[in-house]
């Protein structure tokens, strides 16, 4: 989704739901690809043990060089709640928090949302949490998720952005893109 922003090379980028950290170490990837800046946030109330990463494997399964497999085990080695620039061009900051607890406003240009589904965990799919996120996002700002239930995308449409079906990745059927549009235009 970063070619979305081609007309800008800085990027802010929440992350509700950090987990393993497959979508930053792909961002960046594809950050240094495109030549862009990206500050990074991610919000994780329960991180992943080292174990349980280390059992991933990520590193072979995807195929990622020396440097991309140095970056992921730098992203998970970073202090919780302090900015740290894992390459030129890519800062991380993690936060051990609930979703319900993030309280910003204007910052973001793109969010992630990679919670467990609606059917898992029905808590973080609410009205209450998408606002808060349409809140953190700045205008014309984009948010993505894997879920594309009909509760969660009214939801989403709820609390005001404009919202999209899209295609989905490798293993999903759909997608969907809500953009924010404060005087609710659709351009």
């Amino acid at each position: 989704g970063l070619y979305l922003f081609k007309d800008s090379d800085k990027i802010n980028i929440l992350e509700m739901g950090f987990g393993t950290g497959l979508n930053a170490i792909i961002t960046s990837i594809e950050a240094k690809k495109y030549n862009l800046d990206i500050k990074y946030e991610g919000i994780e109330a329960y991180p992943v043990k080292t174990e349980e990463l280390n059992a991933l494997n990520y590193a072979e399964s995807l195929d990622f060089n020396a440097i991309e497999t140095n970056l992921f085990k730098k992203m998970h080695e970073t202090e919780w709640g302090v900015y740290c620039e894992l390459t030129p061009g890519f800062a991380l900051k993690k936060h051990q928090i609930l979703f319900n607890e993030i309280n910003i406003e204007n910052q973001f240009d793109l969010i992630y949302f990679d919670a467990f589904g609606p059917r898992v965990q029905p808590e973080l799919w609410t009205e209450e949490i998408f606002k808060k996120l349409f809140l953190a996002l700045k205008e014309k700002g984009k948010l993505v998720t894997y879920s594309a239930k009909g509760s969660v995308r009214r939801a989403m449409q709820a609390v005001g952005f404009n919202v999209e079906r899209l295609p989905g990745p490798p293993g999903k059927r759909e997608m969907l893109r809500g953009t924010k549009h404060v005087d609710g235009s659709e351009c």
